[in-house]
């Protein structure tokens, strides 16, 4: 069981690293534990290294080491995408050569035959879709089309240029230094897709989030049923064992059953145990996507929105109010002032890029038509 508890501990740290990666810096973890943790992983660690490697392997050694890490983490590159197909096909590869023998069974009918091809083809059809769709790239082309389409708040967004593409920046869009382009309603830069989630693709990425899920969650359930399914085959319903404490002979637990096939099949266990985890990762992933969806917010927006919140802690966010004085005298028209007040609550400003729930993924599922490709419409 040792290395079971080694692959377990070592998914639940790189669970934790992406975790403090993703929200380490911010406003409401970033005073804290999670925030010192990040600063180390994206600051001191790495200077550590450097002056180490520096001196271990020489300068022009090291710009060179540099200049890969630049093209692998800070560029467009297929690394990612490759090692998901590598590790889905593996893992594909090793169920229908261990695990699809033993289907049907006693806990699985013979449909689970029919499901796993349409499982395996729904997975990769998704992908290779997120994959090619056009995220919402900004052009000359389609430019007016965005700032018809998105107004500008004067609080997230404000008019200007992209310094990079030399255009305006119509308001939900951000520049990719990856993409090299500006993207409409640009959610993040997603490594698995090599490329950015926006305006365009976003509804793809969600069926992507939505297909990784269930097929991983499918396969650990095979598994498990498969173990299930041993338990009855080889006796261990009615097994023995004595007990420690009281040297009287009891009977196996579940448990102890499934730890016992365990230890004999690794295989189909690691397979069960790597798509539990996969599974509730994404699952949370796709959750936490669909709560900002249905707010009317991107993940670039909600870290904005928590840095106003930590300005508005400061007290540095003001707001213009007009008063209108009606004297009523004379029939004179009534006078105006503008005074500012300090915002003392995120409550008190509001998102206009916020329709409702329901009518906030309807937009995302259902994007309007802006990108404008040899004078038609383009969606994908």
């Amino acid at each position: 069981m040792n290395v079971l508890r080694v692959a377990i501990t070592l998914l639940l740290v790189f669970g934790v690293i992406i975790f403090i990666l993703l929200f380490g810096q911010s406003p409401q973890l970033r005073n804290g534990i999670v925030g010192k943790l990040h600063t180390f992983l994206t600051v001191r660690a790495p200077k550590g290294i450097e002056s180490t490697f520096k001196r271990v392997i020489g300068p022009a050694n090291w710009n060179r080491l540099l200049g890969c890490w630049h093209y692998c983490f800070e560029s467009r590159n297929p690394f990612l995408q490759i090692f998901f197909m590598i590790l889905t096909a593996g893992s594909i590869i090793l169920f229908l050569k261990y695990a699809l023998p033993h289907i049907p069974g006693i806990y699985l009918d013979p449909v689970h035959l029919y499901i796993i091809p349409a499982q395996i083809f729904s997975l990769y059809a998704a992908y290779i879709v997120v994959c090619a769709a056009d995220p919402g790239i900004i052009t000359k082309d389609n430019l007016q089309r965005f700032l018809d389409h998105y107004k500008y708040d004067e609080l997230l967004y404000n008019p200007k240029d992209c310094s990079t593409c030399h255009l305006q920046k119509p308001a939900r869009s951000k520049h990719c230094s990856m993409c090299k382009a500006c993207i409409g309603q640009l959610d993040h830069h997603c490594f698995w897709i090599n490329q950015c989630v926006g305006i365009n693709n976003h509804r793809y990425f969600f069926l992507f989030l939505f297909t990784l899920t269930q097929f991983c969650a499918y396969g650990a359930y095979l598994c498990i049923q498969i173990y299930r399914g041993f338990i009855i085959e080889w006796g261990l319903d009615k097994a023995y064992m004595q007990d420690k404490r009281t040297g009287l002979k009891v009977p196996l637990s579940f448990r102890k059953a499934m730890l016992h096939i365990l230890q004999r099949d690794r295989i189909i266990g690691s397979i069960a145990i790597l798509a539990s985890v996969v599974s509730f990762l994404v699952f949370f992933f796709l959750v936490y996507q669909l709560y900002l969806a249905g707010r009317g917010v991107t993940t670039n927006e909600a870290f904005k929105w928590e840095q106003i919140e930590d300005a508005i802690d400061r007290g540095e966010i003001w707001v213009e109010e007009v008063q209108v004085h009606n004297t009523g005298k004379g029939g004179k028209k009534p006078k105006e002032s503008v005074t500012k007040r300090k915002v003392e609550s995120l409550e008190e400003l509001d998102n206009i890029y916020d329709k409702g729930f329901f009518r906030n993924l309807h937009n995302i599922f259902f994007p309007p038509k802006l990108l404008h490709v040899g004078g038609k419409d383009k969606n994908i």
